[in-house]
């Protein structure tokens, strides 16, 4: 017997027992459903995390002042640095000269850098008060935390040496103050209330609000603000020192020289100090390490998701050995007409290998699509892995070859005599 009739006897089989055929898939499609819409899940949060990690590591540089660890504590670890406590003065802390002093150091190599610096506070308009983040910025902020001007202009070098009380103001606010009229909101003067002070802001700009375009780098609020650093004052908020920022460099400079020049220069600089020091991160590593935590994440969830494959294999292991017995006869009558013993072998085993085949490639449709719908839903569109796929479909083959195996070798070795005997 050829493969084409065992492959004609097996969908014969199971095209006359539908019922039992779909409850022996059930186990096979819901496993195999739930390992692909792991793998896809984990692709798609990990798409999203990257995505808001993009360019670190790459143009853009994070630089933490903390502590001097102790030679004993020196680790190679990307995170280490977040396990010491920060500068919390502006003696030991970077200020805006020392700012100053690194873009003129580095020149064109430095494209800006941004600082973090946040708080919340109320822009109040017809004594209707409205949740507001604030959020003192530098020239290139906007542009380093991905958040577009829409509307107007962002703000300048000009703007802050002049200390001029401007502000740059997100969707969100725009809706609750103008009635989402932009050419209203430009030129407008808003009243801003924090920390027990009230100062007042001229619209220059419209940005996205932080979460359609940019990343969150203080307290969520209802809606958003960029002010001048140098205008910081106006609202009480302290930005004389800063123990947390960031670095772009230009496109063209190497990842890794850029950031030994950094260290170095940050080296200099803090020579002098016994207590602290300037540390460059190496993302690099860090985003190194957070995919290999997702790769096991996904790997562990979708071993797990996998033991529900097992009991679908035992499923089918049932159903053959059942199958076996009632078509006793006809293998009594295939042996007797000259089938031999690995005819009647592969015959069930290919039986087995399409039902888990079948389950496979339904719970590899069915798990796609609930895997993209899922991934869609928290706005990181992913489709399958192709590997997890590959595998899936594998896996499938193999729970087929190995729970088939034993009813197809029972079935092999039964006597023709005894065989036709069975009622």
């Amino acid at each position: 017997m050829n493969i084409r009739e065992s492959l004609r006897l097996a969908l014969s089989s199971l095209n006359n027992n539908k019922m039992r055929s779909l409850l022996t898939l059930l186990g096979i499609i819901i496993g195999i459903t739930a390992v692909i819409v792991i793998t896809t899940l984990g692709r798609g949060l990990q798409n999203q995390v990257m995505s808001g990690m993009q360019g670190i590591g790459t143009t853009t540089h994070m630089v933490m002042v903390h502590e001097r660890p102790d030679e004993e504590e020196v680790s190679d670890d990307p995170f280490a640095a977040l396990d010491y406590a920060p500068a919390m003065d502006a003696e030991n802390a970077m200020s805006l000269q020392d700012f100053e002093d690194l873009q003129a150091h580095f020149g064109e190599r430095v494209e800006g850098i941004d600082i973090e610096n946040s708080g919340g506070g109320e822009v109040l308009f017809e004594d209707t008060p409205v949740s507001t983040g604030i959020n003192p910025v530098l020239p290139a902020s906007l542009e380093m935390r991905g958040i577009d001007i829409e509307y107007g202009r962002g703000i300048t070098q000009d703007d802050i040496d002049g200390q001029r009380p401007l502000a740059v103001v997100t969707w969100s606010l725009v809706d609750a103050v103008f009635g989402g009229n932009p050419q209203e909101a430009l030129g407008s003067r808003i009243d801003v209330e924090a920390n027990g002070q009230i100062a007042v802001f001229t619209v220059v700009g419209i940005a996205k609000d932080v979460n359609e375009g940019g990343m969150q780098m203080g307290p969520q609020s209802f809606a958003d603000i960029y002010i001048p650093i140098s205008g910081a004052n106006r609202v009480g908020m302290d930005a004389e020192w800063f123990n947390f920022f960031t670095v772009r460099s230009s496109a063209e400079e190497e990842t890794a020289v850029f950031q030994s020049d950094l260290q170095t220069y940050l080296d200099r600089l803090y020579r002098g100090n016994d207590e602290y020091t300037a540390e460059v991160l190496d993302m690099s590593d860090a985003i190194k390490e957070l995919t290999q935590v997702f790769a096991i994440m996904t790997s562990v969830l979708s071993a797990i998701a996998g033991i529900s494959l097992l009991v679908g294999g035992i499923g089918v292991m049932n159903i053959m050995l059942i199958t076996v017995t009632e078509r006793t006869r006809e293998i009594g009558v295939r042996k007797a007409l000259g089938a031999t013993q690995s005819d009647i072998r592969m015959q069930f085993i290919i039986e087995a290998m399409m039902v888990c085949l079948l389950g496979g490639i339904i719970g590899v449709v069915l798990g796609g699509l609930l895997g993209m719908a899922g991934t869609a839903a928290f706005d990181a569109f992913a489709t399958p892995p192709v590997v997890a796929v590959l595998l899936a479909l594998f896996f499938s083959l193999a729970i087929g070859v190995f729970f088939g195996a034993y009813p197809a070798s029972r079935a092999a070795k039964m006597e023709p005599v005894e065989a036709l005997r069975y009622e």
